[in-house]
C-alpha cells in the first residue's frame, strides 16, 4: 500500500526496477549454449482453430480500418499471418500473430517475414494470439517470447474460456493483457472478462458472444454498446442515412407541393368570390 504524503492523501504507487539476472549457476550452465529449438516455429507447423481465427481476424482487421478512418491515421498498418523473427543467427525463433499492428506504414512489397535485424523491420506495436490447441504453452510461451521481440502490448484472446461451455481450468480467462513497463518488465495489466484498453489503438476491447463463436470488438469506450462498426457496417449505415436523407426529401418536397397547391386553390376560391361579389 503506498504511505501517505503530509497532506494525508497516498501517493502514487512505486516499484524498484527488475530485470532478468541468473545467479549461482554451475559452469557447466553457464557456458551452455542456448537452445532455442523449443521456440522454432517451421513453415509447416500446425494452427488450430485455423476457421475460427480467421473470422475473428477479418472482422477485427475490418474494424481497425474503420477506426484509422475515424481518427485520421495514415502512416499505420494492421496485418496478419506475418512471422516476426528476432535472433539472426536462429531465423525460426520467430512468433505468428493472429494480428498485428505497425506504426508505420511499410512500403510494398511485404516480406514473407519480418526480421527485426533488417532495416524498417521492427517489432510490433501490438500483437493478438488467439488461443487454440495447447493453452497452457500459450499461456506460457507467448508472453516470453513477445517479451524478447519487444512488442510493446501483447492481447492474448481464449475463445473456449470466453464461450465458457464447459468447466476449465480456473487460471482459463478470456483475455490477458501484457504490457511493457519502462523498466522492460512485461506485466500482465489485465486477466479476465472485462473490456480493456489498449494504448496502440487509444480504444477498448471487448468480448462479444452473439453468435455461435465468441469473437473481439473494439470500443470507443469501456461500454460495448459503443462500438467501432467494421468497414462493411459502416458503409452500409453511411447508405441508409443517405436513403433516410432522401427519403426525408422526398417527403418535405411532396409536403411543399401540396402545401403549395392548397394555397393555389385557396388563392382561386377568394378570386371565385371576389369575382361573384363584384357583379352583384
Amino acid at each position: 500500500m503506498a504511505s501517505p504524503n503530509r497532506i494525508g492523501y497516498p501517493l502514487s504507487p512505486r516499484r524498484p526496477p527488475r530485470a532478468l539476472v541468473l545467479r549461482d549457476l554451475s559452469p557447466e550452465e553457464a557456458s551452455a549454449a542456448i537452445d532455442w529449438s523449443g521456440w522454432y516455429l517451421p513453415d509447416d507447423a500446425e494452427r488450430h482453430g485455423k476457421a475460427e481465427r480467421s473470422g475473428i481476424v477479418r472482422l477485427l482487421l475490418s474494424v481497425l480500418a474503420q477506426l484509422a478512418r475515424e481518427r485520421g491515421w495514415v502512416d499505420w498498418y494492421a496485418g496478419a499471418d506475418h512471422a516476426f523473427a528476432w535472433v539472426r543467427a536462429e531465423p525460426l525463433v520467430r512468433v505468428l500473430p493472429d494480428l498485428y499492428v505497425l506504426e508505420h506504414r511499410p512500403l510494398p512489397p511485404l516480406p514473407r517475414q519480418w526480421q527485426t535485424w533488417l532495416p524498417g523491420h521492427r517489432p510490433p506495436r501490438f500483437a493478438l494470439e488467439i488461443v487454440a490447441g495447447d493453452w497452457r504453452r500459450a499461456y506460457e510461451v507467448a508472453p516470453a517470447k513477445y517479451w524478447q521481440l519487444g512488442c510493446p502490448e501483447l492481447l492474448l484472446f481464449d475463445p473456449e474460456a470466453a464461450a465458457a461451455r464447459t468447466p476449465l481450468a480456473e487460471e482459463r480467462v478470456p483475455l490477458q493483457l501484457y504490457r511493457r513497463d519502462q523498466d522492460g518488465t512485461y506485466l500482465r495489466v489485465h486477466a479476465g472478462a472485462d473490456p480493456l484498453w489498449i494504448e496502440a489503438l487509444d480504444a477498448h476491447v471487448v468480448v462479444l458472444k452473439d453468435g455461435p463463436h465468441p469473437t473481439l470488438r473494439v470500443a470507443r469506450t469501456s461500454r460495448a454498446t459503443d462500438l467501432v462498426p467494421a468497414e462493411e457496417e459502416a458503409l452500409r449505415a453511411e447508405g441508409e442515412a443517405r436513403a433516410q436523407e432522401q427519403r426525408a426529401r422526398v417527403a418535405e418536397q411532396r409536403a411543399r407541393a401540396a402545401a403549395e397547391a392548397r394555397v393555389r386553390e385557396l388563392e382561386a376560391r377568394v378570386r371565385d368570390l371576389e369575382a361573384r361579389v363584384a357583379r352583384r
